[in-house]
């Protein structure tokens, strides 16, 4: 699965970010139903919401100089899954 998207961080900053499913969910004629974030070790998921067609990640944590993938796993409610990942980059710069 390649790589959706790149985000840089702090450690100790807490960052929201978009993943927008529109142009999946619109060639489908379909809805987003529920959502599944997963996260390599040392990142934390604070929270997430589905706001329309667009999955809000919050995260935290993370060691500088260090790469997190993070997963987000949307089905809807015709019984699709689509998967897609970003990574988030932690630097204290």
């Amino acid at each position: 699965m390649p790589i959706l998207e790149r985000f840089t961080k702090q450690p100790a900053d807490v960052q929201d970010y978009d993943i927008d499913f529109a142009e999946y969910l619109d060639a489908l004629t379909d809805t987003a139903a529920s959502a599944v974030v997963e996260a390599d070790v040392g990142l934390t998921i604070v929270n997430y919401l589905i706001l329309g067609k667009v999955v809000k990640v919050w995260v935290s944590a993370g060691t500088s100089g260090q790469k997190y993938k993070v997963t987000v796993r949307l089905t809807t409610t015709g019984g699709r899954v689509k998967e897609v990942e970003f990574l988030v980059i932690v630097r204290d710069t």
